[in-house]
């Protein structure tokens, strides 16, 4: 680059603020806790756990997160509302079924919780997405990665 000249240096965590964000699987909230200092609002989570949806509310009551409402089953929430409000969904599906030291059943368990996820990120349509399991799905002889990569293709995102 000549003296002079002039590029726009692109950072994605500034450029990445002000998202709404839905949580799926969203534990006890630490991953929320993360969202906001990213400048992220929480609109929704799914959360299954009773003790973890009560740590959320607790988080929300003394301020450290934003209110918003918590659903309590993947299988039963309906994304479909929520499209066109939604930037980014947040989802570490659950790892039992892919885990190393789990029995490795893949789409084989009653544990895998993919499909339920891809259904949601297909209702709402969200520009982005952040996913998170164990190394294991990715490792094993399973394949089941190819699956997700496929089902993600097959809907739009790369």
């Amino acid at each position: 680059m000549r003296a002079g000249d002039s590029h726009r240096v692109v950072n994605p965590i500034k450029e990445m603020r002000g998202l709404n964000e839905l949580a799926l699987f969203a534990g006890a909230g630490g991953g929320l806790l993360a969202s906001r200092l990213l400048g992220w609002r929480t609109r929704c989570a799914v959360e299954i756990d009773p003790y973890a949806r009560r740590i959320l509310l607790a988080r929300q009551r003394d301020g450290l997160l934003d209110p918003f409402p918590i659903w309590d089953d993947i299988r039963t929430f309906d994304g479909k509302p929520w499209r066109g409000h939604i930037d980014v969904i947040s989802a570490g599906f659950p790892c039992t079924p892919f885990s190393c030291v789990g029995k490795r059943e893949a789409d084989e368990s009653d544990k895998n919780m993919w499909p339920e996820t891809i259904r949601v990120i297909r209702e709402v349509r969200p520009n982005h997405l952040l996913l998170e399991n164990v190394p294991g799905l990715l490792f094993q002889s399973h394949g089941y990665m190819h699956t997700i990569l496929g089902d993600l293709a097959e809907s739009g995102y790369d």
